[in-house]
């Protein structure tokens, strides 16, 4: 049998020896491409054992087992063909494992019951490729050593024998040409055959059909040249975590590939064109609905590099991009880029493509709207330049916290360079209160920023700032930027003020320098005391601090000192009922937690001083409300109810809160008998107020002193 084997091989080949064997498998590693290495594989084994077969009786099987065989860009693993039946006419082939530049199959098997050789003709009609992952699929395949050509189809659909894939080729001296077509391609059957990989595929179809065709030419190197032009309908895929998927896609693709002759290395010239029509798609954290997105692109390809000559990406409802540069191969990451965009709608460009980056940051709740332009560009693996234009742009809180309306800009950003931007806001708005048009003359010097001085319109006033200088972090770990600034505020009035707050009307001015106030990424701070006048007086703010300033749940901590405040003009604001005097207060240790006081001990006392002392009924009876109905009480059981004024001497009141509870006092240190002094009467007719209730829920408190200060609204006993 052996030596009947041995003559049907051409002379000028050696006999398949077991060391010949061996060397022919040798040659096979030292093979430059797949195709080459593959094909001679298949030329120089498998046809001299199948001619040798058919010398053989009727009836035996006969199996070729090759353990591995190798080449730079092909390995195979667990080599069995056999032939048996009559005239071997079943061909089985088994591989164990085929690995194809790093990308693995495994479990190959192919059968084709009604298999035929005969004058360098193989013919199989109805053969079945089955993979470990996937079903089994119909195969025939025409292969003709004399004509040089194969004609080989997988039929991926049970609709008709036209659909599924189909290969065609013919050989030409040290290569060959072939078309891979598809009609109704099922994509959800592609999974089967994709490689295997460390673990399950990310992102598998589930649906859709593909339409289409590649040209592909192979030279004695491998695969020298493809062209495609391919359809996509109906598809859709997920993946099990639920974080990509995409439905309906409907997407057209032509693409060309070619190897550059000469070039060093593998190498290689390529254009994409990809048109995304209908469909939804979800990769966290980004969704994109098509709407005509399109993605037109030409560059290089090599061991070391991508290459991006020419790009653009247009994505409907937002723009055009224009983009160029280097990627490095082996980290995915940009070595060289530029890119340029003219005309980008920030609605869409903010609400598609950057929102869903800030989730759970302080800018979660933004909107944009307007024009914007940019231009980017990346040199030797740092940022170059950065132009931003901004042209009728808005961003709001969609809290309320702030707007920016009519924003427009020129801000020239480089890294080797001073440069100065153009900034104009044509109305802002922090909280709810509203400020006029800003200039911003904002100095850029690298990463550090520096306004020398800015003016800020608020309502009647002006808010001044000085020396503003902002840069990234510099300790490690990084917290954020730090920025740092002082200034000062001119008389602003507080009516308007409160008007626009929304909370009871007041009357005077405010006014007050801002000592240098500083940001380090997380905290705010003051350095000095803040200063204001109001009420005829002054309220000094030392030891500020606002932690988590843009958070949903900020913290502030401050010392509140009030001197010489005018009663007059502070409860007649309140409709508290009129009090001539003056006052002190003083609030230690205050801290609000998302703008609600939680801690504080606060005290009020009469000012030292000789002015007038009086206080109305009306704010007798207030007064008692809040801390005990006794005083009030006396009043309507005697003579002084006729009185509409009362003298007095002193003022004092004292809040201590812990835990939602107000601890009060009153002018005595030492707590009295029955309760605690708040007014010590002088003068004729004089009253006395105490009150009776040392410990007062603090909602309930602020309950009591909304309703009293609501005019026109008697006050309520409890």
């Amino acid at each position: 049998m052996i030596k009947r084997w041995r003559r049907l091989i051409p002379q000028s080949e050696a006999p398949l020896s077991g060391p010949s064997l061996l060397r022919l498998l040798r040659a096979h590693r030292r093979n430059r491409g797949l195709i080459r290495g593959f094909l001679t594989l298949l030329v120089k084994i498998f046809p001299a054992f199948f001619v040798a077969i058919t010398y053989a009786h009727a009836g035996p099987r006969v199996t070729l087992s090759i353990g591995d065989v190798h080449s730079p860009v092909l390995n195979v693993g667990g080599v069995q063909v056999s032939l048996s039946g009559s005239n071997g006419s079943l061909l089985e082939i088994k591989l164990d494992e085929i690995t194809v530049e790093g990308k693995t199959w495994r479990d190959l098997q192919f059968t084709c019951p009604g298999f035929d050789f005969a004058k360098g003709v193989l013919q199989c009609d109805d053969g079945v490729l089955r993979m470990s992952r996937s079903a089994a699929f119909p195969v025939t395949f025409h292969f003709s050593s004399a004509d040089k050509t194969l004609d080989a189809k997988i039929r991926t659909a049970s609709n008709g024998p036209s659909e599924g894939w189909r290969l065609t080729a013919r050989w030409e001296g040290g290569g060959w040409e072939g078309v891979l077509s598809v009609r109704n391609g099922q994509a959800a059957q592609i999974a089967g055959f994709l490689p295997a990989g460390e673990g399950e595929i990310a992102a598998s179809p589930t649906s859709g059909k593909i339409n289409g065709k590649a040209k592909l030419r192979v030279d004695t190197d491998g695969l020298a040249g493809i062209e495609a032009d391919l359809a996509v309908d109906e598809l859709a895929f997920s993946d099990a975590s639920g974080l990509h998927a995409g439905e309906n896609i409907t997407v057209e693709l032509n693409a060309k590939a070619v190897r550059e002759v000469g070039g060093k290395g593998n190498s290689w010239q390529w254009q994409a064109d990809l048109n995304w029509r209908r469909g939804e798609i979800f990769w966290q954290p980004l969704y994109f609905a098509a709407r005509g997105h399109r993605f037109n692109a030409n560059g290089y390809v090599n061991d070391d590099a991508i290459g991006l000559n020419e790009g653009t990406l247009l994505l409907a409802g937002i723009g055009k991009t224009n983009f160029s540069g280097v990627i490095d191969r082996a980290t995915v990451a940009p070595l060289d880029f530029n890119l340029s965009a003219d005309n980008l709608e920030l609605a869409g460009l903010f609400s598609d493509v950057l929102k869903p980056f800030l989730v759970n940051t302080v800018f979660a709740d933004l909107k944009a709207s307007g024009q914007a332009g940019v231009r980017w560009r990346f040199r030797a693996g740092a940022h170059d330049l950065l132009h931003v234009d901004l042209r009728g742009a808005s961003v709001e809180d969609e809290r309320e916290r702030f707007a920016f309306r009519g924003v427009n800009a020129t801000i020239p950003w480089q890294a080797q360079r001073r440069t100065q931007a153009n900034i104009s806001i044509h109305s802002s708005q922090l909280g709810k209160l509203p400020i006029g048009e800003l200039h911003i003359p904002l100095q850029i010097d690298g990463f550090n920023f520096r306004i020398p001085r800015m003016v800020v319109p608020i309502l009647d006033g002006k808010l001044t700032l000085e020396d503003f200088a902002a840069s990234p972090p510099t300790q490690e770990p990084p917290s954020g930027w730090q920025w740092q600034f002082s200034g000062g505020l001119s008389p602003l009035s507080m009516q308007k003020l409160t008007e626009v707050l929304g909370i009871q009307i007041m009357q005077g001015t405010l006014s007050g320098e801002i000592p240098r106030v500083s940001y380090n990424g997380s905290v705010v701070e003051v350095d000095g005391a803040l200063l204001f006048k109001i009420f005829d007086g002054t309220v000094e703010l030392g030891n500020l601090k606002l932690l988590n300033p843009m958070g949903r749940a900020p913290t502030l901590m401050a010392d509140v000192t009030m001197r010489n405040l005018d009663l007059n003009q502070l409860t007649g604001t309140f409709s508290f009922g009129s009090i001539q005097g003056r006052v002190d207060a003083t609030v230690s240790g205050l801290e609000l937690f998302n703008w609600k006081p939680v801690k504080f001990d606060a005290s009020l006392r009469s000012s030292p001083g000789n002015y007038p002392r009086r206080i109305s009924q009306a704010a007798v009876q207030n007064i008692s409300s809040l801390g005990g109905g006794g005083a009030a009480a006396a009043i309507q059981r005697s003579f002084l109810r006729v009185f509409d004024q009362f003298g007095y001497s002193e003022i004092g009141w004292s809040c201590s809160l812990r835990n939602g509870v107000c601890r009060m006092g009153g002018i005595e240190l030492q707590p009295m008998p029955h309760g605690y002094l708040i007014v010590k009467g002088g003068g004729i007719p004089a009253i006395t107020v105490m009150g009776y209730n040392s410990n007062v829920d603090w909602e309930e408190l602020v309950s009591r002193l909304e309703r009293i200060t609501q005019a026109n609204v008697k006050p309520v006993f409890q």
